[in-house]
C-alpha cells in the first residue's frame, strides 16, 4: 500500500487513478483542478493572499483627489499564481497522498509531481518563495524536503522573503 492510501483505495485501485492526471486549471498557488473536476490542494504549501492595498485618499492643496499612479510592479500574489499556472496548467502530474487524503471539508490534499520530469511541485513553489510553509500533522511525509525548500527561499531572499 502506498503512503496516504487508505485500505479502500488500495483494494479498489483508486490510487492508480492519480499516477498520471491532467491539470486543467490553477485556482491559487496552492490549489488546482484536475480535468475530471476534482479540486486538489497541495500539502505543506499555503498560497500567498491577494495583495491588500490601503486606500488612503491623497488631496492636493485645493482639495482635489490626487490619482494614484499605476505601479509597473506585479504584486507577489499575482507573480506566484502566474508561476504555478506556467508550471502546472495543461501538464500531467502524479499525486501522492499522506495520512489524511481528505479533510473535514472534503478537500483532497496531495503532494504533486510533474509526471514527465518528476519535479516535486510543492517544494518548487516554496523554493521560489511563492508560498508559505504550512506543515500540519499527520501529513508530514515530506516535511524535511518542504522545510529545506522554504529555508532556501529565505536564504536566497526569493519571493515573499525579498527585502
Amino acid at each position: 500500500m502506498a503512503a496516504g492510501e487508505t485500505n479502500l483505495d488500495f483494494f479498489l485501485g483508486s490510487s492508480q487513478h492519480y499516477r498520471d492526471v491532467l491539470v486543467s486549471e490553477v485556482l491559487r498557488a496552492d490549489t488546482f483542478v484536475l480535468d475530471d473536476g476534482e479540486v486538489i490542494r497541495m500539502i505543506g504549501v499555503r498560497a500567498l493572499g491577494k495583495p491588500v492595498r490601503k486606500k488612503e485618499v491623497q488631496r492636493d492643496k485645493f482639495g482635489f483627489v490626487i490619482e494614484e499612479k499605476a505601479s509597473p510592479l506585479v504584486p507577489l500574489g499575482e507573480e506566484a499564481l502566474a508561476f504555478v499556472r506556467d508550471l502546472l496548467e495543461g501538464q500531467r502530474v502524479r499525486l501522492e497522498f499522506d495520512a489524511v487524503k481528505k479533510d473535514d471539508e472534503f478537500h483532497t490534499w496531495a503532494y504533486v509531481f510533474l509526471a514527465e520530469e518528476g519535479t516535486f511541485v510543492n517544494t518548487e513553489i516554496l523554493r521560489q518563495g511563492f508560498g508559505s510553509l504550512h506543515i500540519q500533522a499527520p501529513n508530514t511525509q515530506y516535511a524535511p524536503q518542504l522545510r529545506e525548500a522554504y529555508r532556501q527561499a529565505q536564504q536566497e531572499k526569493r519571493g515573499l522573503h525579498r527585502e
